[in-house]
């Protein structure tokens, strides 16, 4: 008997028989409503089927200068995303700070999906004493908020790292809601945002920090700091 695809470990996109409905959705191997529309119960046959892809990360010249640094983040679903993040763009370190979630969390892993694994982190309780540490060894502290005394992101970024002295550069990130800590910014060299062109102040701090990582891992390669993703 022929191993539904479902089985081995790919998913699947099914369509609703009902002409009334006609719902198309994907399926994974851990749903339970496969075969049937989770809108109005009718049967749902497999129309496509989708393999995972073998993926090859890219390989770094040199140590990754990116660092983040998560202060006091609440929420499981942003920290996961961060390890995300972090795992994409090569970031080489993730300073987990105050209540900010670690992977000892089993609820972690559902949002990390699997990137906490393979970054590199460690927890520390006081973000400042962290901070003036770092700071002390070397590396460059920018603060990433939203507000009136930040620079836009992409103003400033250019020529940020250098290839004669690559110092570690710490992107911190505080609190959703409170920001980040005023004891932090005696050791943040500068504060940046993601421009905003519509009528919100802010996007997600797990989404802008994503903007900001990306934005300088591209500086990062056209410094030649690190090499370009294979």
């Amino acid at each position: 008997m022929a191993v539904p695809p479902e089985s081995r470990g790919e998913s699947v996109f099914c369509r609703c028989s009902s002409a009334a409905c006609g719902l198309r959705f994907p399926v994974t191997p851990n749903d339970a409503f496969r075969g049937r529309c989770p809108v109005c119960g009718a049967p749902a046959p497999v129309v496509a089927t989708t393999a995972a892809v073998p993926h090859t990360p890219g390989i770094a010249a040199a140590p990754s200068p990116l660092h983040i640094l998560l202060d006091n983040w609440r929420s499981l679903f942003n920290v996961g995303s961060a390890f995300r993040t972090a795992d994409g763009a090569g970031v080489a370190h993730l300073y987990l700070c105050g209540i900010t979630a670690t992977p000892r969390q089993p609820k972690l892993a559902k949002t990390a999906l699997g990137a906490e694994r393979f970054v590199p982190w460690s927890y520390h309780p006081d973000a400042v004493v962290l901070a003036e540490q770092l700071v002390r060894d070397g590396a460059r502290l920018w603060a990433l908020e939203a507000q009136p005394a930040a620079a836009s992101l992409f103003d400033v970024a250019t020529g940020v790292f250098s290839l004669s002295a690559p110092q570690p550069l710490v992107l911190v990130a505080g609190n959703e809601v409170a920001g980040v800590d005023p004891g932090l910014w005696p050791w943040v060299e500068r504060i940046v945002a993601v421009p905003m062109l519509g009528r919100k102040e802010s996007l997600n701090v797990a989404v802008a920090l994503s903007i900001a990582v990306y934005w300088l891992r591209g500086q990062a390669q056209s410094a030649g700091v690190v090499a370009p993703t294979t």
